[in-house]
């Protein structure tokens, strides 16, 4: 008999991922850019929804897809600023600035920044220029600030 085998510890079949799902969060869905290019609010909402309930595993996936959407990501970061200036009441230099600390990314903050004063349209315009590596690091952040602004965590 080759290797040994340990009495009364019967080999575990590994289980099988469980499909699984999360509550959508709800977008209003008439939203375009300004270039009149639609958002997907499924997959935002969809993303949104993982992480309130912290699945990191379906957030990484749904995050991937939403990257390669920059319309959508910039949705996402402008979410997150309406959001935090919501709880907050504005939005706080560690959120645009770069020579500030605070856990903005500095994808985010770029983006944050262009959107202040209701620049929306350079936003866009910029999120669309960057790599999706960049869009990632962006949407983290807004991911992070979203969560924290709806489970009032900040204000």
């Amino acid at each position: 008999m080759m290797g040994r085998q340990k009495p009364g510890k019967p080999r575990r079949e590994r289980p099988e991922p469980q499909e699984h799902g999360h509550e959508g969060f709800e977008i209003p869905d008439d939203y375009r850019d300004p270039d009149g290019r639609p958002v997907d609010h499924q997959l935002l909402g969809q993303l949104l929804g993982a992480a309130m309930d912290r699945c990191l595993s379906c957030q990484d996936v749904l995050t991937t897809l939403l990257v390669e959407d920059p319309v959508t990501t910039a949705r996402l970061v402008e979410l997150a600023c309406i959001s935090v200036h919501g709880a907050m009441g504005g939005l706080p230099r560690t959120m645009t600035d770069d020579g500030i600390p605070g856990p903005a990314a500095p994808e985010f903050r770029r983006l944050a920044r262009l959107g202040l004063d209701g620049g929306n349209d350079s936003m866009f315009t910029a999120c669309e220029g960057m790599s999706a590596t960049e869009r990632r690091e962006a949407a983290n952040t807004a991911l992070d600030f979203v969560v924290a602004a709806v489970s009032g965590v900040m204000g």
